[in-house]
């Protein structure tokens, strides 16, 4: 059940009957759908959406950025992932372990993904000649030129769905923000 202070602040929010405003309190009931009564206790209107805005903000430009990689060029976030870092690598060449580390991912996760680029002629698995319980994963021509392409369409995509709808001030208080976050030791 919601309390008087989030039947207001939702009221309101119908009242005023635009399409945003109707898109606002959808995503901001959210909070209350996935924390319960906890929420509906504790958290403003304005702390509810600023959570349920992230997350939803967050997705949708993530499924836009898949949605051009894959429209385009056939790719994943995560291929291009892969791709980029070794397009940034000494010789275009990383462990596999040093991969799925730097993606956050599990081993299982990129082999399979490398697997796929490997079907394309993308990248290359050689074993690691330092050591041979290990594999390379080297970036081809063919695999440097789309990543080059990809990364062009993904930063156009960003630009216009990100930082064009944001004034300066904002860019800079979010990069603020998501730092001090960032930096915030885990909680429990």
């Amino acid at each position: 059940m919601i309390d008087g202070r989030h039947a207001q602040i939702l009221a309101a929010r119908s009242e005023a009957a635009s399409p945003a405003a109707d898109e606002a309190s959808r995503v901001a009931a959210r909070a209350f759908h996935m924390m319960g009564p906890d929420a509906e206790r504790e958290l403003a209107g304005e702390e509810a959406m600023a959570w349920e805005g992230l997350l939803e903000v967050a997705r949708r430009l993530r499924r836009g950025a898949e949605d051009v990689l894959v429209e385009r060029f056939d790719l994943s976030i995560s291929m291009l992932g892969i791709t980029g870092r070794l397009s940034r690598a000494d010789q275009r060449t990383l462990r596999q372990t040093a991969l799925a580390d730097a993606m956050g991912l599990s081993l299982s996760r990129v082999s399979r993904v490398i697997d796929l680029l490997e079907k394309r002629a993308l990248v290359e698995r050689r074993t690691c000649p330092a050591d041979a319980r290990a594999t390379n994963v080297t970036l081809t021509r063919q695999g440097s030129a789309l990543t080059a392409q990809a990364q062009h369409e993904l930063f156009a995509f960003v630009r216009a769905g990100f930082f064009d709808s944001l004034e300066p001030g904002e860019v800079a208080t979010l990069a603020a923000v998501f730092m001090r976050l960032l930096n915030a030791p885990p909680t429990a």
